[in-house]
């Protein structure tokens, strides 16, 4: 298999690298301006506005559940922290003040409060959370590999394809990363590339902003990359020793996909953010994060699967990883999440597609309830879900005293996410074909029934 992780890949079997055939492809001046970063999408398949879509933010890091969604007004100080609880629209339900937004809308979603594992490692936990699947070990070294399980977004793009046109499986605004690595989890493992993420990578806030392999080079209009396109067919044949291989096809799958997304308009206007108007795109959030809630709107809506919403800064997941001084970014955080995931639901209520379309703000864990919430805590987090066939204004699970254990009802990141599936009517004894041709079950643990 090809594997695309950050614009690498290992030798193709024939002897040609991946990067060698896709510099005689430039040089052709196909497809110049795709770059090595395009990831391969899925097969065409027809467009069924009834089946399901999902949005994912994923608060990478680890954020507070006392700051969250599960606060403890009656907890000492030193265990409740410097926030203060509010009321919601849902009765019994308390969330952190710097939530306003969303505690107008509890009705619209539900709290999964008693998520719990072991692993307090980023990169290892992220694998767990991302696929509802132990890795094989608790480490902060690992890297996306051919054999892992695959991701709920790879999953989606299998099983539930966009059309043709369109990328089944988008992350935005950028991969997750943790110290520079790129985290376990986001790819689609023994599914394969035509199963990968396309990765959105820029500042949707940016009056720059574009999609890297959206743009046609300036020097070449779509008649012109037609008959480019045939010179590169005439190519592949002559690369005869490439055969029937899994590489060989992957290779050929690239420039076809490059190709369709080039020559699509869809596509291309299902990220052109200039067609929201001044107050949708202020109502959400004039920043990079607030920006990235509303591309996933708007590539649920031209027909886009599954889309990922990497809610982290920069190399590190800083953002919500706060190992010093937990109050004052959660100051600036909280409100900005706030804002974006407030508009995201109501736009999607307002615009008939929150039925169809589950929406998940999760981490891959939570903080320690002592010493102002600075450690990593996987024992006991908060989910937040909202659409999809969920029934709103429910609490899912109770955490003890202090949020350190759950205390009833605890549920597993396996049981998380085949909840998702379950939403998503991805059935419970679906299987799928690891590298070794042996079935895989996709469910490791069972789906919340009290949330539907």
């Amino acid at each position: 298999m090809l594997q695309i992780v950050d614009g690498n890949s290992s030798q193709n079997r024939g002897g040609l690298s991946r990067r060698g055939m896709m510099r005689e492809m430039m040089r052709l001046g196909a497809f110049g301006s795709v770059g090595l970063t395009l990831p391969q999408l899925l097969q065409a398949s027809p467009d069924d506005r009834r089946q399901k879509s999902c949005i994912l933010v994923f608060a990478n890091g680890g954020p507070a559940q006392l700051d969250t969604f599960d606060p403890k007004p009656d907890a000492p100080e030193q265990i409740r922290g410097e926030f203060h609880s509010i009321e919601t629209a849902a009765p019994g339900m308390r969330i952190c003040e710097h939530l306003p937004k969303l505690a107008r809308l509890a009705k619209e979603f539900s709290l999964i409060r008693t998520v719990s594992h072991n692993d307090s490692l980023h990169t290892s936990a992220t694998y767990y959370a991302l696929t509802g699947h132990k890795p094989p070990k608790m480490t902060l070294d690992m890297n996306p590999a051919p054999q892992d399980m695959p991701s709920v977004g790879s999953v989606m793009a299998k099983l539930r394809p966009a059309k043709r046109t369109l990328p089944s499986y988008v992350i935005e605004p950028q991969l997750c990363y943790d110290a520079g690595r790129t985290q376990t989890g986001q790819y689609a493992g023994f599914l394969g590339t035509p199963a990968d993420p396309l990765v959105a990578v820029g500042d949707p806030n940016s009056e720059k902003y574009e999609v890297q392999g959206l743009r046609l080079n300036a020097s070449i209009g779509l008649p012109r990359m037609e008959s480019r396109r045939k010179i590169l067919d005439s190519l592949d044949r002559q690369l005869d020793f490439l055969g029937k291989s899994v590489e060989g096809k992957s290779v050929d799958y690239y420039h076809n996909k490059a190709y369709e997304l080039l020559s699509s308009n869809e596509a291309k206007a299902a990220f052109d953010l200039t067609a929201e108007n001044d107050a949708t795109r202020e109502r959400y959030g004039r920043n990079r994060y607030g920006q990235s809630y509303l591309l996933a709107r708007r590539l649920i809506e031209s027909g886009v699967r599954m889309v990922m919403v990497n809610d982290n800064i920069g190399t590190n997941n800083d953002r919500w990883d706060t190992h010093s001084g937990n109050f004052g970014p959660l100051r600036k955080h909280l409100p900005q999440a706030d804002a974006g995931l407030s508009s995201l639901i109501e736009d999607l209520r307002q615009r008939g597609l929150l039925d169809t379309t589950l929406v998940i703000w999760m981490g891959e864990m939570g903080r320690t309830p002592t010493g102002g919430h600075t450690g990593h805590w996987p024992q006991c987090y908060s989910v937040l879900m909202a659409g999809g066939g969920i029934k709103g204004g429910r609490i899912y699970g109770r955490s003890d005293k202090h949020a350190s254990y759950p205390a009833a009802d605890g549920c597993s990141p396996g049981d998380v996410i085949a909840t998702i599936y379950h939403a998503l009517g991805i059935p419970a004894h679906t299987t799928l074909m690891d590298l070794d041709d042996r079935p895989i079950h996709l469910y490791n643990g069972k789906p919340i029934s009290q949330l539907f």
